[in-house]
């Protein structure tokens, strides 16, 4: 999910139980991550023992994925989804859902509720920056968000304010006085903020998730960064237990043609599979050697997705003969600053027909998908126009008319695919050795292509480093390398001693994280590491 993803579009998501929750239901899912797909009540899914048992032990590489069950039993099982239930942990607000399965039996009715009470939404999330999460300060709102999101604001006033009640997924009611002040002018949470961070122990990197819907009530929610701890007590039920437990219990819904509940939670394994997506999935026929590409969540929560080569196809574990459960061993293309697993399931992958080389980061927004162009891999187009009176060559190089006059070339177009983005790009340095490709061709006029470049200063008591921002994936990534960089390791981020300023191109000085990352790069002209002292306030 990315930073400030807007908006106007309500989450695809069914109803659970048939209560009329409509809006709990899509904050629940909005905190639960674009990844996470939860099944629908009524479809055929495969349940993946396995993987249940891999969410029980937390670790993929644990030993006792490799335990052997005491008792024979399909390495997947086809069952239909009978309920779902939405729920949250009371301690760590993390979301999970009790999904009641049944195998399936020709007999067996469905019960599929109704979607009576859908509505629109507005939406934003944010991931929140130093001053957002310290208990001394106030949240602050992208103007947009608060336009779209909350009641206007009556301007007229001289300090305009007013207050937001909105209620948590433990339908716990939380007001905050929003305000329009401070130099420059922004909107804020002030009142009733410190309190909400205290509560939910939120940090650096945490995000809020805040929706409203058309009938004016307002929900929030909040994604942790850094991964929960469970409730479970190891002392309490040892893990070898619970895993004979589980198997125990399928086998038995099994033979008794009866319910079983599974929880399932966001970032463990989907070890509930749509039977449809499975099947595709085997006739993708994926062996050693097969190109694909995966989906992943990034560290501001934006789908980053990574290439890679298929290394081996063998049993995940011995005792669980012909199981397609992380069956392909896999080999990255990139190094990443996320953790991979080496072995993934051929459900989760799908086939690269177009070799890249690198990585390629796809960005959300507005329901728009865009990627990184690698100009490594684009060729140089030739194409011939013809016409019925006469006939010309035009030759293309990433999407620019080289026959065109000096004029019309003074700008490099975007490429088709890119020009329904209304987001502006930022792009590598590269030298362009495609052009060599077409020097022979007499009707090309030499010119330069230039293109953006990424290369920013970074300022710290005289000291003046460079850093590409393409290389981050967000605002928490590049302070933990500013950190490195400037060998002051844990003071940005608790916001102590030091403080990210930055000049925009029109020589104002701003706060770093007031705005979306994308508009942060194409607005920063330098970045300045200041003492808090000397920060702007």
């Amino acid at each position: 999910m990315e930073n400030n993803k807007i908006r106007n579009a309500q989450p695809k998501f069914q109803g659970t139980d048939g209560t009329n929750r409509y809006l709990y239901n899509q904050l629940w899912k909005l905190c639960a991550g674009s990844l996470f797909d939860l099944p629908i009540i009524g479809e055929e899914v495969y349940y993946f023992p396995q993987g249940h048992i891999e969410q029980l032990v937390a670790s993929e590489n644990d030993n006792l994925c490799q335990l052997k069950p005491i008792f024979d039993i399909s390495s997947k099982i086809r069952c239909n989804v009978i309920s779902i239930k939405l729920k949250v942990d009371t301690n760590t607000d993390e979301v999970y859902a009790k999904v009641s399965l049944s195998p399936c039996s020709p007999e067996f009715e469905v019960s599929i509720p109704n979607g009576n009470n859908e509505q629109n939404i507005n939406y934003f999330t944010k991931v929140l920056t130093a001053s957002d999460s310290s208990t001394h300060g106030g949240f602050s709102l992208f103007k947009k968000d608060a336009i779209e999101c909350l009641p206007l604001l009556d301007m007229s006033q001289q300090a305009p304010s007013q207050w937001i009640v909105a209620k948590d997924l433990h339908d716990h009611v939380w007001k905050f006085k929003h305000t329009f002040r401070g130099t420059p002018q922004r909107h804020l949470f002030t009142s009733g903020w410190k309190q909400f961070v205290r509560k939910k122990s939120l940090a650096v990197g945490d995000s809020v998730v805040f929706l409203r819907g058309e009938n004016g009530e307002s929900r929030i929610g909040i994604r942790k960064a850094a991964p929960q701890q469970s409730n479970i007590s190891s002392s309490v039920i040892s893990k070898e237990s619970m895993h004979h437990g589980l198997v125990a219990t399928a086998l038995n819904a099994i033979n008794t043609k009866c319910m079983f509940d599974v929880f399932y939670r966001p970032k463990s394994s989907k070890f509930i599979v749509n039977c449809k997506k499975i099947i595709d999935a085997v006739n993708m026929k994926f062996n050693t050697g097969s190109r694909f590409t995966m989906k992943f969540e990034g560290r501001d929560f934006n789908e980053i997705i990574y290439s890679g080569t298929i290394v081996k196809v063998e049993d995940f574990s011995i005792y669980w003969k012909d199981s397609e459960w992380r069956n392909l061993q896999v080999q990255w293309d990139e190094a990443a600053t996320i953790p991979r697993p080496n072995k993934v399931s051929l459900w989760e992958i799908k086939p690269l027909i177009r070799e890249n080389k690198r990585q390629r980061e796809i960005v959300s927004y507005a329901g728009l998908a865009m990627s990184k162009p690698d100009y490594n891999d684009q060729m140089v187009q030739s194409t011939k126009e013809n016409s019925t009176t006469n006939a010309s060559s035009s030759f293309r190089l990433f999407g620019v008319d080289l026959t065109a006059s000096t004029k019309a070339r003074d700008v490099l177009e975007p490429l088709e695919s890119y020009q329904k983005s209304k987001i502006s790009k930022i792009f590598d340095d590269e030298k362009l050795d495609q052009i060599q490709a077409v020097t022979s061709l007499t009707e090309i006029q030499t010119k330069k292509i230039r293109f953006t470049t990424s290369s920013t200063k970074v300022h710290m008591e005289g000291v003046v480093r460079t850093v590409d921002l393409t290389d981050f994936d967000g605002y928490n990534h590049m302070i933990v390398e500013l950190e490195k960089l400037f060998n002051i390791e844990g003071k940005l981020h608790m916001h102590s001693q030091w403080k990210l300023t930055f000049k925009v191109h029109e020589g104002d000085m701003m706060l770093v994280g007031d705005d979306s990352w994308l508009k942060f790069c194409n607005t920063v002209k330098e970045i300045f590491i200041c003492s808090k002292y000397d920060a702007i306030k």
